[in-house]
């Protein structure tokens, strides 16, 4: 056993037995309902790609430029909204957050023009700039490590659940009553989530762990907030980007989204081309696709992380690195197979490899994070997944598309990227352990120096 796995066996609390450590599954499914309206949201526009390009008369780089404008401003507000959810009541942010969403929904439904979509879809980008980092925070909050990878899972599963729901009802929509009414219906359900998340109890940072004691914070003026926001950010950036796993796995999850956003945001408008279907039956298609395995190996995948887990934490890195290779090795094969069905099970089979990885990346990460400084964590790594992944992903594939003249050549221009990174994000299981211990022996130390609670973690806001 090397010394870091002796620090994290001494400084970590007992492991805790049941489903998910004793604690209710309540926070877990409402905060999984949040991500499913954010994902349904986010991916309707997949669904009515055909429709925009027939109304508008756009070319690939325009269409991927539609995914890019709420990924863009998402990118811009993201490390923000997860340095205020360090310092404010989380669920009552997020809950306020989901009430804009419907009316934000219906400037995408009224776009007169090209231009005018582009800007409708960038507003978007504020309300899941604000939510991840927040429900994140919280989820680590509730849930101790043991459980992390379950708990990542059943939120995670929703990002392909969300897909998946977004793709299909845009098609089906667009195609019975026009695009225009699949934003308008899919905007709706996020007011009455919104009410959901204002009724859950808001945990003390660091509670799973079991030596938080955090104080309630009084409330400050804004003004004063603002004054220290820049210099605060700054100082939980370094400490952030200093964490050597971090920025292994910031490289991963930067390549394996790169994957999913790229070729998951055309995989429709790709069987329309290629494999004879229909634009509806495409979007069925690759909704089924997108949407079973990746809900059948993101559970998987929390479950095997987990059980990983209790022998190292490095395990979870080797599996997620195995399983961002696999899906590109499936995916590869896929585009050279004459043969649609056999297409189809190798392409699920990579969206059952790369969703496996997702709960192990969420977990790994908050091993090493400090408690007080979770919001911007996963900040950085939403920051880094869109910049790389979703925000780059979707219009360089169409640029690549329209240069080459077939999506299948941009297809495979994108996949050693992904090869690299994967491998670059596998020397993180040589410093897990050890960042991990180093984190839970600075936590037990403030909370035996501060018995009473009595640290200050920054200014609050009146949330």
């Amino acid at each position: 056993m090397s010394l870091g796995e002796q620090e994290l066996e001494a400084t970590a609390p007992a492991v805790r037995t049941g489903r998910l450590a004793g604690r209710s599954a309540g926070p877990l499914a409402v905060l999984a309902l949040v991500n499913l309206v954010d994902q349904t949201d986010t991916n309707i526009l997949r669904g009515v790609l055909p429709f925009i390009e027939d109304e508008f008369h756009t070319t690939d780089f325009q269409l991927g430029a539609l995914g890019f404008a709420f990924v863009f401003i998402n990118a811009l507000a993201t490390i923000p909204a997860g340095w205020i959810a360090d310092r404010v009541r989380r669920t009552r942010l997020i809950g306020f957050t989901l009430f804009s969403w419907s009316g934000l929904s219906a400037l995408s439904a009224a776009a007169g023009s090209y231009v005018q979509l582009f800007g409708a879809r960038a507003s978007l980008g504020f309300g899941q700039a604000i939510d991840d980092p927040a429900s994140t925070s919280l989820l680590a909050d509730y849930y101790p490590a043991e459980v992390r990878g379950r708990v990542f899972s059943i939120q995670q599963v929703m990002n392909f659940l969300g897909g998946g729901i977004g793709l299909a009802l845009g098609a089906y929509v667009g195609e019975e009553w026009g695009w225009r009414w699949a934003f308008i219906i899919v905007g709706m359900p996020g007011s009455l989530v919104g009410l959901l998340v204002l009724r859950l109890r808001e945990p003390q940072r660091g509670e799973a762990e079991g030596v938080a004691a955090e104080p309630e914070q009084a409330p400050v003026p804004i003004g004063v907030l603002a004054r220290t926001a820049w210099s605060g950010l700054r100082a939980d950036l370094r400490m952030i980007f200093g964490i050597r796993t971090m920025r292994f796995i910031l490289v991963g999850v930067s390549t394996l989204l790169f994957t999913v956003a790229g070729v998951g945001y055309w995989l429709a408008v790709y069987h329309d081309r290629y494999s004879g279907f229909t634009e509806k039956e495409s979007a069925g298609v690759a909704a089924l696709v997108l949407a079973t395995a990746g809900i059948i190996g993101t559970l998987y995948g929390g479950r095997v992380t987990d059980r990983v887990y209790g022998v190292s934490p490095a395990g979870r890195i080797t599996l997620v690195s195995n399983a961002i290779l696999m899906c590109a090795v499936a995916f590869s094969i896929s585009f050279a197979v004459p043969l649609v069905p056999v297409r189809l099970l190798l392409q699920f089979v990579g969206v059952l490899s790369i969703a496996s990885a997702f709960p192990g990346l969420r977990a790994s990460m908050m091993d090493v994070t400090p408690v007080q400084a979770r919001g911007v964590s996963s900040s950085a790594f939403a920051l880094t997944s869109t910049l790389f992944g979703t925000a780059l992903a979707p219009p360089f594939v169409g640029l690549l598309s329209d240069l080459t003249g077939s999506l299948v050549a941009a297809f495979y221009l994108v996949t050693p990227p992904v090869v690299v990174g994967s491998l670059i994000l596998r020397r993180a299981k040589d410093t897990i352990v050890d960042d991990a211990a180093a984190i839970l022996t600075t936590m037990a130390e403030r909370a035996a120096a501060n018995p009473e609670g009595d640290h200050d973690d920054g200014p609050g806001l009146a949330l």
